[in-house]
């Protein structure tokens, strides 16, 4: 089985989707773990308000995960037919089409993680802040959302 160019970039834009929401969940997850561990240090009662608001920044990766699979499956590599031949300048499209969910994922989940932080510090003053540090941490989230939009509207558009 000879992989072509084509079936290479192909790979190349799932991975992008998936490592870049990878590691900005784990940055952003990393970010928000720390202020956490200062909060729960004082007061270990809120760990469970603490675990969601260092959880927030985790969904970035999902989002990378089904971008990796929604552009293997348009492609056809998970058909299980076989590696399908793809042309160099369609696989290029799945590659671009990886870019926006990924560098989406990568930057939102990095600051989601600075506002879930700063949130979990909220909360540690006052747990009727709780809502509102869910919410101003779900505002960062938004751009990683727009992200999978763009590369869903981008892999529908391949071949059209």
């Amino acid at each position: 089985m000879e992989l072509s160019i084509g079936v290479a970039l192909v790979f190349a834009g799932a991975a992008i989707a998936a490592v870049f929401g990878f590691c900005g969940s784990a940055i952003g997850m990393g970010n928000a773990g720390k202020a956490v561990a200062g909060v729960l240090s004082e007061k270990p009662e809120l760990f469970s308000k603490m675990l969601l608001m260092q959880a927030l920044p985790g969904s970035q990766g999902i989002y990378g995960l089904v971008g990796a699979f929604l552009i293997l499956n348009f492609s056809g590599i998970l058909g299980g037919s076989g590696t399908p031949d793809i042309d160099m300048v369609t696989g290029l499209q799945y590659l671009i089409a990886g870019i926006p969910i990924g560098i989406a994922g990568l930057l939102s989940g990095i600051y989601q993680g600075s506002v879930a932080a700063a949130g979990a510090l909220m909360i540690a003053k006052d747990e009727a802040n709780m809502g509102k540090a869910i919410v101003i941490s779900a505002m960062v989230e938004t751009w990683a959302i727009f992200g999978v939009l763009i590369s869903f509207i981008l892999l529908i558009s391949i071949g059209a």
